[in-house]
This record gives structure tokens, C-alpha cells and sequence, in this order.
């Protein structure tokens, strides 16, 4: 719960920067990078990019420390991922 909160307040750092940086009409720009950013992290953590060959390499050679630091980190980063792609998504649809 730790990553949720951090996730949102850097949703609301990044709406003020926007705000300042483009207006009201591109207020969801920093949010939605930052959203993507994370998710794209927590992507390339969980091994979603990897090949089955990759994947199954990887996961032989994995110590069990090894895996609970992987799935600590994507799940951290996909935390700090939705705060800022749900504000990015409400905003874009609300303006446009």
C-alpha cells in the first residue's frame, strides 16, 4: 500500500507540473507518461517480455530470494502505475 500512495502523489506532482508546463488542456501528459513508464517497468520485471525459451531459462536458475524480489518489484510498480493511468484516463476523457 506503501507504492499506491507514493504512485499518487506523484499523480498529483506530475498534474501540477503538466498544469504549469502545457495549461489545462494537457493536464494528463505527465500522469500518463508516468503511468506508462511504471507499467512498462512492471512489464519487463514479471518476465511478460520474455520469450517461453527466456522464461523457462530464467525461472530454472531463479532462487526462491530471487523470485520474491522480481514479484516485489512488479508488484510495486504496477501500484505506482494505477494511481497515474486511472487520473491520466479520467482526465483525457473528461477534456477531450
Amino acid at each position: 500500500m506503501k507504492a499506491l500512495g507514493i504512485g499518487s502523489s506523484l499523480t498529483l506532482v506530475g498534474l501540477v507540473l503538466s498544469w504549469i508546463i502545457w495549461g489545462i488542456e494537457e493536464i494528463y501528459t505527465i500522469p500518463a507518461g508516468l503511468g506508462i513508464l511504471f507499467l512498462v517497468v512492471s512489464m519487463f520485471s514479471s518476465g511478460a517480455m520474455a520469450s517461453g525459451r527466456e522464461m523457462r531459462a530464467n525461472f530454472a536458475t531463479e532462487t526462491k530470494e530471487g523470485r520474491r524480489d522480481r514479484i516485489k518489484v512488479t508488484q510495486a510498480s504496477a501500484l505506482l502505475a494505477l494511481p497515474n493511468l486511472i487520473v491520466a484516463g479520467l482526465l483525457y476523457f473528461s477534456i477531450h
